[in-house]
């Protein structure tokens, strides 16, 4: 009987090598393929949110309170027909990476209009694809320049507009370049 087994089983035992050597081979594919990271380029979403990140922060650091000539609250307060917050715009360019390019722009309500308004600190023309961060402050009405387009010029109950409060919202709008 174990003679027979050899003679007609050749053919059968290369079959079940073969079987058994793919089954092998696909398991170990299987198995690499689960356990290890395929690495991709990087994609434009994730570089788009480190230049997010990037506007936050160049927000929250130049959102302060102190006097210095290159924070949002002094630009703001001394905006008016002449002055251009140059200081402002050239550490904004110092806080984001050179491939960045961006806009500022503040939103304030224009009392005499009642609506939304737009003041353009910048005026570049940008990509189709942009990322955009925001921050709000508040101001009082006595502390912005003569001549500020955010300037309310109602008064208030104790016949002053001095402490009226101006409500801004800040976009800085980047894109790479």
């Amino acid at each position: 009987m174990p003679n027979s087994l050899l003679r007609c089983g050749k053919g059968q035992i290369m079959t079940l090598e073969s079987i058994i050597a793919s089954v092998l081979m696909l398991s170990v594919a299987y198995f690499l393929f689960q356990s290890t990271m395929i690495i991709s380029p990087i994609s434009d979403e994730v570089v788009y949110v480190q230049i997010k990140q990037y506007g936050d922060d160049a927000l929250r650091i130049l959102n302060n309170e102190s006097n210095a000539e290159d924070t949002l609250q002094y630009a703001l307060k001394h905006i008016n027909g002449t002055y251009m917050p140059d200081k402002l715009i050239s550490s904004l360019k110092k806080l984001l990476p050179g491939y960045v390019d961006f806009n500022l722009q503040v939103y304030y309500l224009n009392q005499t209009t009642g609506r939304i308004q737009v003041y353009n600190i910048t005026s570049k023309t940008p990509t189709s694809t942009t990322v955009t961060s925001s921050t709000y402050l508040v101001l009082k009405n006595g502390e912005l320049a003569d001549g500020s387009p955010f300037k309310i010029n109602t008064t208030d109950v104790e016949g002053t507009n001095s402490n009226i409060p101006v409500l801004f919202e800040v976009r800085l709008i980047m894109w790479r370049v």
